[in-house]
């Protein structure tokens, strides 16, 4: 048990995102006893156990599928024949509820491309709520050195990107690759899924190039107009740091629910 309870410390010390699963209560005969506890990572594996078999891997997958950022908690039937309780394929005859605690809290955001806005946005971002994750092609820029402040750094090849992460769907996702046609590889196989916001950076022109290829093949027109893109808010930004506080302000109106912006609010202006 000693362990757990370090590697509770390492993954918060260290900002691992991580769920802390405890078994709060059994009836019956159930594999697993009250007080048991498995943290279980956002890559799938984890430590410690809740009894193993059926109602562990439900318990990772359903984590995994969610990722609750609040306190949960979940009662699982393992042959009890309970009207409430979520149904195995278990004989056991007990019911088994278990308690899930996020140990880290705050909104998942993928930045694809790790270069010197990618270091801007990910330092501004882990400050406003957001858990960073940094994904590039290029291994020197997918670093804890260079992205000090995110919680996971991916060296990734852009084909690849949707086999070797696990995107949720209420991530915010920036595509900010070192060159068009790298985030054009991206967008494409991002695209077909609703994410909470998806947003790629470059110049109109470049855009419109991007989004009008997509739709040649095949993209809906309602999937492509759903993408930020030019990313950010118009405030005529060049600079890193101004770009990723265009996106962050973007971002955050996103998430509160505010589709219109107002340059000014001064009520004299009325």
């Amino acid at each position: 048990m000693d362990n757990i309870y370090n590697k509770i410390t390492e993954a918060i010390n260290n900002n691992i995102p991580s769920w802390l699963v405890t078994v709060t209560n059994v009836t019956g005969s159930t594999p697993a006893s009250a007080g048991m506890k498995m943290i279980v990572y956002s890559d799938g594996s984890i430590a410690g156990t809740v009894g193993g078999g059926e109602i562990e891997k439900k318990v990772i997958d359903k984590i995994l599928k969610i990722r609750p950022g609040a306190v949960e908690k979940w009662s699982y039937d393992l042959g009890a024949d309970s009207k409430t309780a979520e149904s195995t394929n278990m004989v056991c005859g007990g019911i088994q509820e278990v308690l899930i605690e996020p140990l880290l809290q705050g909104l998942p955001l993928f930045i694809i491309g790790g270069g010197h806005c990618g270091m801007a946005l990910s330092n501004l971002a882990s400050r406003t709520g957001f858990l960073v994750t940094v994904v590039d092609n290029r291994p020197e820029w997918a670093t804890k050195i260079k992205h000090p402040n995110a919680v996971n750094t991916i060296y990734c090849d852009y084909n690849e990107i949707t086999k070797r992460i696990n995107f949720p769907i209420e991530s915010f996702i920036v595509i900010m690759t070192h060159g068009h046609i790298h985030d054009s590889i991206v967008l494409e196989q991002l695209i077909i899924n609703d994410f909470k916001y998806l947003g790629m950076i470059g110049s109109k022109r470049k855009v419109k190039i991007v989004l009008d290829d997509l739709i040649k093949k095949g993209i809906t027109k309602d999937k492509v107009k759903k993408v930020f893109s030019p990313i950010g808010l118009d405030l005529l930004t060049h600079t890193p740091d101004e770009i990723a506080v265009s996106i962050i302000a973007q971002m955050i109106a996103v998430k509160n629910g505010k589709n219109g912006i107002t340059f000014n609010q001064n009520p004299l202006l009325d």
